[in-house]
């Protein structure tokens, strides 16, 4: 199906805040996920991705927003094409004492291996899972994996934590 079908398609059955019934995911939906940049924040983004479409400078102020409410002090970054910004980004924020690693994954295929190494506080950002038919296989094997708990698809970014104290749920989330 094409890409801005399937967004379309994702935007009218997905939910607001309103629409979920965890207490963490609506939390983090209406105090991270919602939060609009203003426009200082906008001309602090890189200059390479103010360049960029204004969807590309949402998604990267969300990860920015994302990076600083959750504290980690490691992180690994797979993808196909790395972009700088996005490295430079985890790097930045990377701090000291959270115990939590954070994933960035923008790849079409992964294996799934490296989730026995993941904790139970890290957290997996799966860039643009909808991209290709690849993508999407490698973000539905993702949520099918016994693992996993939470995951929250926000059609351009998917977020996956892995909280032992809540039961398997797959959120899809308008952005």
């Amino acid at each position: 199906m094409n890409y801005t079908l399937k967004y379309w398609r994702h935007y009218f059955v997905s939910h607001s805040r309103h629409g979920t019934h965890s207490p963490f995911v609506y939390k983090l939906v209406d105090e991270v996920i919602y939060q609009k940049a203003s426009k200082a924040r906008t001309s602090e983004l890189p200059q390479f991705i103010q360049n960029e479409s204004k969807v590309e400078q949402k998604k990267y102020a969300l990860m920015d927003r994302l990076l600083k409410t959750f504290a980690y002090d490691d992180f690994s970054y797979w993808a196909d094409r790395p972009l700088e910004s996005y490295r430079s980004l985890l790097q930045d924020q990377c701090g000291s004492y959270a115990y939590r690693h954070v994933y960035y994954i923008d790849m079409d295929d992964l294996d799934l291996d490296f989730l026995e190494h993941v904790g139970d506080r890290d957290l997996l950002i799966i860039n643009e899972p909808h991209l290709s038919e690849k993508r999407e296989a490698y973000w539905n094997k993702l949520k099918q994996d016994s693992r996993i708990v939470v995951t929250i698809d926000l059609y351009r970014i998917g977020l996956v934590y892995f909280r032992k104290e809540q039961r398997k749920e797959n959120f899809l989330i308008r952005f």
